[in-house]
């Protein structure tokens, strides 16, 4: 069992009731333990407490009345934390909420006139744009988690993506989030074997490929694969 498995499944249920799972694809590390539920992957090292949702469509939100993500957020003990030099959003545990230890950010691909936080009526929260979505959305499955049917990428192009964004990572924790990105790709293909991940990625195009190229080399190093 996963370090707060239990408080993820119950978001899951929740926004599956609401409606809201239907227009979301999980994309980040929380992936992994979905994929456990249905491929031979062996036992791995899992504690993050951030769950990364991209919006499929999420021009077509920003009008509303849509579907209240926000005030259900909001009811099941999560406040949104704005950024301090940006306008995105996360949601984090209320301070007088009890069970609730995980984050939950909502992404999408940027629009050609759209790089800053958009604020969506429709589900009452804002998504932060993040470049190369399309990819993991345009390859999405349908799975079940706890019996809970939601959307994540293919897992070798998850195991793909994350190998060439590993190599954008920037800030004050890059190499820590870097090894990190590797080190799940590293238990797909543990699974799924190195040729898989490479066709995967030769859907890549231009820089994107590049930062792919960039990671299977450090991999190679690292995990001698």
């Amino acid at each position: 069992m996963f370090e707060f498995e239990k408080e993820f499944a119950g978001l899951l249920k929740e926004f599956y009731k609401s409606g809201a799972l239907e227009h979301l694809v999980l994309i980040g590390s929380w992936c992994l333990p979905v994929y456990r539920e249905h491929y031979p992957i062996v036992r791995f090292t899992f504690t993050t407490s951030d769950i990364d949702f991209s919006v499929q469509r999420p021009r077509a939100f920003k009008s509303g009345p849509g579907i209240p993500l926000h005030g259900l957020l909001i009811q099941l003990g999560y406040v949104p934390k704005a950024g301090i030099l940006s306008k995105a959003e996360k949601y984090i545990p209320a301070p007088d909420a009890e069970g609730t230890n995980l984050s939950i950010e909502f992404l999408c691909e940027p629009g050609r006139d759209e790089g800053e936080p958009l604020r969506l009526p429709g589900l009452g929260i804002v998504v932060s744009p993040l470049s190369y979505q399309k990819v993991l959305l345009d390859n999405a499955v349908t799975l079940t988690y706890r019996g809970i049917p939601l959307k994540v990428p293919r897992p070798a192009m998850w195991a793909a993506h994350k190998i060439a964004v590993s190599q954008l990572r920037e800030g004050r924790d890059h190499e820590l989030k870097m090894i990190k990105d590797l080190e799940n790709a590293m238990v797909v293909m543990k699974w799924l074997g190195k040729e898989k991940i490479l066709l995967e990625a030769g859907q890549f195009k231009g820089k994107f490929s590049r930062f792919f190229q960039k990671g299977i080399r450090l991999m190679e190093t690292k995990y001698e694969i």
